[in-house]
């Protein structure tokens, strides 16, 4: 394997790791936003808006990160 593949390899298991803990994150504050909406602690107006809005950053991460990944993979495959 030449260096560059092997910095790629290296670019694309660092993207990895930070996407997946980056994307739990995501997913936990977007289980606990809407969780917060069942029991009803909030205004269901303010309390659907950030749960919305953790839910689009959420697929917004997820988007990018699959983005990112397929990048990596098509530069190696050339």
């Amino acid at each position: 394997m030449s260096s560059h593949q092997s910095s790629a390899v290296s670019v694309a298991s660092v993207l990895c790791a930070v996407g997946v803990l980056v994307i739990g994150y995501r997913v936990g504050r977007s289980h606990a936003a809407w969780k917060g909406i069942r029991v009803g602690t909030r205004t269901a107006r303010v309390a659907h808006r950030q749960a919305w809005g953790y839910t689009i950053l959420m697929i917004a991460g997820a988007l990018t990160l699959a983005a990112g990944l397929f990048h990596a993979g098509y530069d190696m495959s050339h």
